[in-house]
């Protein structure tokens, strides 16, 4: 498997920005040229997407001027165009808008399985060994950005330290836990009227403004603040013992909390209140993959630990689509998915466990704020 790239970065944004991009230039090119195919296999060209890019860069300067900041280092340091930067910005944006055309449009069963695929979890102190909060994930997606993510350490004087783990030239992260001990993890919804409000906050600057918070409360208002461009499901945990998954659609929120110290999510909508769920029309393995993984970790409650919990995301029920995905080769190039990543993150302890590729055959790596990583042997 690829190398996990790491960078330590700083207070300044610009600053944090050139590093990334200086440093991960092949890569966000790669990330690049996998979107716009991407994009095109769903029907919209290079060109209007390059289009959307330049919009969203008036856009997201006026919602987080330290996140657009950010962005333009990463542009600079890449010497890449600044709209093509916020296109990959705001990549989940126009990404999930065609998985929602899609699933309108299929009426074809061999295209099925072919979109994002997450399985996540909360684990609250009484369900776990040393009575902890844990939060983690397989993060399933399209299979030309495996070998093309980092992880970003940030150290800074004007705002919680952090780590987490986001595409090369996308700010992030996406995954992740700060000082303060507030961690995210989160998947993919569709939802039938995705795209309701345009250029509302994207997706990934929501997630950088949680793992920004110095306070839970804090944590959870970009998510439930403004209207939403398309849906997403948040995985928002607490050192102190609380987890808390939230559904979101353009107009609609919804909340779910963990029964008996354990819950689980994959890629349908639990809540009916956001109107017809579309992502298992083209993607029907979210219908088992969330029960399964709570069986898995459920049958341990009180004893969950790592190796209890990677275990569970190396599951191959209903393989290549389980809840370890592997790339289907039914599938056309541009759409194959697979598990990039899997993560594990100790909320007390402030540390990720990261597998980056399928935790079936990944060794794990431990991340931690202080700086430092620790390989261990795949179990």
């Amino acid at each position: 498997m690829a190398d996990l790239h790491v960078l330590e970065l700083g207070s300044d944004p610009y600053e944090r920005g050139l590093t990334h991009g200086r440093s991960m230039r092949k890569e966000i090119a790669e990330n690049i040229d996998t979107y716009l195919a991407r994009f095109a296999a769903g029907g919209l060209d290079a060109q209007t997407a390059r289009e959307e890019g330049e919009t969203w860069v008036g856009v997201m300067r006026d919602q987080n001027a330290d996140y657009a900041e950010e962005m333009r280092g990463i542009a600079d340091g890449a010497e890449l165009p600044l709209g093509d930067i916020a296109m990959l910005n705001a990549r989940y944006e126009i990404t999930f808008g065609l998985f929602g055309d899609e699933a309108k449009a299929n009426d074809n069963p061999a295209l099925a399985d072919d979109a994002d695929g997450c399985s996540t979890f909360g684990a609250l102190p009484e369900a776990t060994t040393n009575g902890h909060t844990i939060i983690g994930q397989n993060w399933d997606w399209l299979a030309g950005v495996h070998g093309r993510c980092v992880v970003l350490r940030i150290s800074r004087s004007n705002g919680p330290n952090l780590i987490c783990y986001t595409e090369a030239g996308i700010v992030g992260g996406k995954m992740g836990v700060n000082q303060h001990g507030i961690g995210l993890v989160e998947n993919g919804l569709v939802s039938d009227h995705d795209g309701r409000n345009p250029y509302e906050k994207p997706f990934h600057m929501r997630c950088r403004e949680i793992l920004d918070a110095e306070t839970y409360d804090l944590a959870l208002l970009p998510i439930t603040a403004t209207r939403r461009v398309c849906s997403a499901n948040f995985v928002v945990g607490h050192a102190d013992g609380e987890v808390i998954d939230i559904e979101t659609s353009p107009d609609a929120i919804s909340y779910l909390f963990p029964r008996d110290g354990l819950i689980t999510h994959s890629n349908h909508f639990m809540d009916p209140r956001h109107g017809p769920s579309q992502m298992e029309r083209i993607s029907t393995s979210t219908l088992y993959r969330a029960n399964r993984l709570d069986r898995l970790l459920r049958s341990h409650t009180g004893r969950i630990d790592d190796t209890v919990i990677k275990n569970a995301l190396a599951d191959h029920f209903g393989y290549p689509n389980a809840i370890c995905r592997h790339p289907d080769e039914r599938q056309p190039e541009a759409k194959r998915t697979m598990t990039n990543a899997a993560f594990i993150f100790d909320l007390n302890a402030r540390t990720m466990l990261v597998a980056n590729g399928p935790p079936c055959e990944t060794p794990w790596e431990l991340h931690t704020l202080d700086g430092g990583a620790v390989e261990q042997a795949a179990e």
